[in-house]
């Protein structure tokens, strides 16, 4: 199908949906950075996945019906191209329109060559209606179809028109719809032969003398064989291609209207143009040395029913777009009839054929230039997301960009957990090591770290200068399970850190880290430089939390130890801190995770007194031995167990 098709649907799906569902339909349909052009030739699927997923995006019809409405569209887009004209002149009534669909399609063929139009021939005509048969080598289009044969109706002939559907067949090489249509058809008129007088024998013409005046008719009977074929067809082919054909379907194939070659057909459509094109390639005789190229002869005209012959004639003439092709097919303009417009149009399509197909290239080119850019322009928008995401969260960045107060991004949530992590002897690094391979040091450590946090369901909500990472789970994505996550990238940070190098030693990097729970508010502050913020107790707490750890091990408050206990996360009694700003708190060691099968003895702490692990030390009691004794000899945590019930720090 020809790109019109789907630029009046875009046009309109703008028009009523707006450009924001129209990108998502196209982006759904694969269609994505696509700019649909007018004379390019696309899939015939294309039409149905649009109304597919217009349903889908939209949800307020039903594939069926976007197909219905796609039909409507075409209608009132085409004027856009000033084909309203030809439809107003097609007929005076609406019925003529309907039997003229075909010729309409003729006529567009010279501005779309490659146009595979469908065919539609009439029955059982009354004044309520007629019953119409279409036939096309695409599936799925019926509704597609009533929408064009309603709005055609009610623009041009003001009529309301009902299109029932009485059955759908697969014929052939192509699907086959029979409709009923439902209109005031009172312009129908029972046809009726007249004549203004009978002729005398002497005045009546012979056969073969009005078959001469059509060098390219065909003329057969009812068993499909040849009776007579016109001179410049004989020429073309040679006398005895005819005498030992069988039936005119071993000489020639109906292209258009899609159907089968019999007679009963021919028969039925008499009011239909008809296209026939040789089975084999044509080869005329040399002209000067020269063997034109082989071409197929393709035949247009009507089939006429002749009673008292009982057969059927083929007026026709061969279909030229211009001189090459006539030259190719070893023909001449004197070998073309003049009773009709075969000459004038292969002198007119000669002289703009070169000017059109200079447009179609251009528009064209325009075309893929255009569609080139969208892509870059997708790329570029990509990059500049990817930017704004890792400033703002993703949910609330598309707020924004949809037209959102900054005040309106402001939200409290009742519950998340905040986790601080600060590079130990950075104040040391920075006064000992040159500014470039400081700058160096931090960024690896904060590469690093951001690489680990991808892989958890987290948000990096800032990095200081002086090595601070700060971490949230749960906002601005809500998530029930974030202390779960935060302890899962605290054990990898403080993991993986030990890649890192010291630069003024080259001993192992290390950092502490603290996590809290509790509830915050977050949102975007500022117009000119916006920045997501957090602010709240919490956040404070867990700051705290940080800065009272030590090296390689991490701290957690009481409110966080109770969302892991007795989970997949191994936690331990630290003791009581006295923090700034909020007096003595629990604290708790994050020791690890459990592995398949969990084996963490209370050795491994050396608890002075049961109500030390009455106080929310998670430590299971279910070990062998043996493992105990390995594990207290191989664990790098045993210094956890030398911790004092009580701590001070200032």
């Amino acid at each position: 199908m020809y790109g019109m098709l789907v630029e009046s649907v875009q046009h309109y799906v703008r028009k009523v949906y707006g450009e924001e569902k129209w990108l998502q339909i196209l982006e759904l349909s694969g269609f994505k950075n696509t700019v649909f052009a007018t004379q390019r030739v696309y899939k015939d699927d294309v039409l149905p996945r649009i109304a597919e997923n217009c349903s889908a995006v939209v949800m307020d019809k039903s594939t069926e019906d976007f197909l219905l409405f796609f039909g409507t569209c075409f209608v009132n887009f085409w004027s856009h191209y000033g084909y309203d004209r030809v439809v107003r002149v097609s007929g005076r009534h609406f019925r003529d329109f309907v039997h003229g669909i075909d010729n309409i399609h003729e006529m567009m063929r010279f501005s779309y060559p490659k146009m595979k139009s469908p065919s539609f021939y009439c029955e059982e005509e009354s004044h309520e209606g007629l019953t119409l048969h279409y036939q096309s080598c695409r599936t799925g289009y019926s509704n597609y179809v009533c929408g064009q044969m309603s709005q055609v109706a009610k623009n041009f002939y003001n009529l309301d028109l009902n299109m029932v559907k009485l059955k759908d067949f697969q014929e052939g090489r192509g699907y086959h719809v029979v409709f009923r249509l439902y209109f005031d058809n009172s312009a129908f008129i029972p046809p009726k032969i007249k004549c203004i007088r009978s002729l005398s024998v002497e005045e009546q013409v012979p056969a073969l003398r009005f078959l001469k005046l059509f060098p390219f008719c065909v003329v057969f009977q009812r068993n499909m064989k040849f009776v007579y074929v016109g001179e410049k067809v004989r020429e073309l082919f040679g006398e005895d291609e005819f005498l030992t054909a069988e039936k005119v379907t071993d000489i020639f194939y109906i292209r258009r209207p899609p159907m089968d070659f019999t007679w009963e057909n021919f028969l039925r459509l008499q009011q239909v143009v008809f296209e026939l094109v040789s089975v084999e390639c044509v080869r005329s005789p040399t002209q000067n040395g020269l063997l034109p190229a082989a071409r197929h002869l393709h035949l247009r005209g009507q089939m006429r029913y002749m009673p008292d012959w009982d057969c059927v004639i083929f007026l026709c003439s061969p279909l030229i777009q211009n001189t090459n092709e006539m030259l190719e097919l070893g023909l001449y303009i004197n070998d073309l009839s003049m009773h009709d417009n075969s000459r004038e149009l292969v002198m007119a399509g000669t002289q703009h054929m070169a000017s059109l197909e200079v447009s179609y290239e251009r528009a064209v080119k325009y075309s893929e230039q255009l569609c080139e850019n969208m892509k870059k322009c997708e790329d570029w928008r990509k990059h500049s997301d990817e930017l704004l995401y890792q400033m703002i969260p993703r949910t609330v960045a598309d707020r924004l960009r949809r037209g959102m107060d900054v005040n309106d991004t402001v939200e409290a949530f009742p519950e998340v957990t905040v986790m601080f992590s600060y590079l130990v002897g950075f104040m040391e690094i920075s006064a000992k090591v040159p500014a470039v391979q400081l700058v160096t040091t931090i960024n690896d450590f904060f590469t690093l770290f951001d690489t680990i946090s991808l892989r958890h369901d987290v948000f990096k909500f800032e990095t200081l200068g002086d090595a601070v990472y700060m971490v949230v789970g749960g906002a601005p994505e809500r998530n029930p399970r974030h202390a779960h996550c935060v302890a899962a990238l605290a054990l990898e940070l403080n993991r993986e850190v030990e890649r890192l190098k010291n630069p003024i030693d080259g001993a192992k990097l290390k950092v502490k880290i603290g996590m809290h729970s509790g509830p915050v508010v977050a949102g975007v502050i500022s117009l000119k430089m916006p920045q997501y913020c957090m602010v709240g107790d919490t956040v404070n707490t867990a700051s705290r939390m940080g800065t009272n750890s030590e090296p390689g091990k991490i701290t957690l408050s009481e409110s966080v130890n109770k969302l892991l206990y007795g989970g997949e996360f191994i936690t331990a009694y630290r003791g009581t801190l006295l923090v700034k700003g909020k007096g003595r708190m629990k604290t708790y060691w994050l020791v690890g995770a459990r592995v398949a099968r969990p084996c963490s003895p209370p050795s491994l702490l050396k608890p002075r007194s049961w109500k030390d692990l009455q106080r929310g030390m998670s430590i299971e009691f279910d070990c062998m031995h043996e493992v105990e004794k390995e594990m207290l000899q191989n664990s790098p945590l045993q210094d956890i167990a030398e911790s004092q019930e009580s701590l001070t720090v200032s």
